[in-house]
């Protein structure tokens, strides 16, 4: 029987929490138990066993890599290599009015959904030369009303497959 959680200290009989035992998370666990058998096939056949052909082609033979960089409000990304595209992501309807001039000139996109409870919209900036800053905001549609706070993100260099492959080590 493979729990979730197992206790890992000295034991606390009042809390029924036992060294070795399970913490009170569910059990049996049926995932669990597949990833233990994975895992056994795989010290088995000495290579790991739940590895989808397409994957390894996608992204260890080809070693393709995302056109764009995400920014959430739990995930505020503060640059972004030059020739990717800023996707931006929320959790209502918005119009995301932004600039990579310094409010000079500006454009506004609407968000648009994912039907995953997610709305997004991908700022075109694959042409903005490194050193730009994209500036934007958001005027949230249900609410009729300005966020009131500019976020910006950094366009940098390119990022090199010398330099990625030196992240990846």
């Amino acid at each position: 029987m493979i729990s979730e959680q197992v206790w890992g200290s000295v034991d606390i009989p009042e809390h029924e929490l036992h060294v070795g035992r399970p913490s009170g998370s569910a059990m049996p666990l049926v995932w669990a138990h597949g990833e233990y058998l994975k895992l056994r096939r795989s010290l088995r056949d000495g290579r790991l066993f739940d590895l989808p052909p397409q994957t390894v082609q996608r992204y260890l033979v080809e070693k393709v890599i995302s056109p764009r960089r995400v920014w959430r409000f739990n995930h505020r990304i503060r640059s972004l290599s030059a020739g990717k595209v800023l996707r931006i992501e929320t959790l209502a309807a918005t119009r995301i009015h932004w600039s990579a001039d310094d409010w000079n000139s500006v454009q506004d996109l609407s968000s648009h959904d994912t039907g995953l409870g997610v709305h997004s919209a991908d700022l075109p900036t694959q042409a903005l030369a490194e050193g730009a800053r994209i500036r934007f905001t958001f005027h949230w549609l249900e609410a009729d009303r300005w966020e009131g706070e500019d976020f910006v993100v950094l366009i940098e260099p390119r990022c090199t497959k010398s330099a990625r492959e030196s992240v990846a080590r």
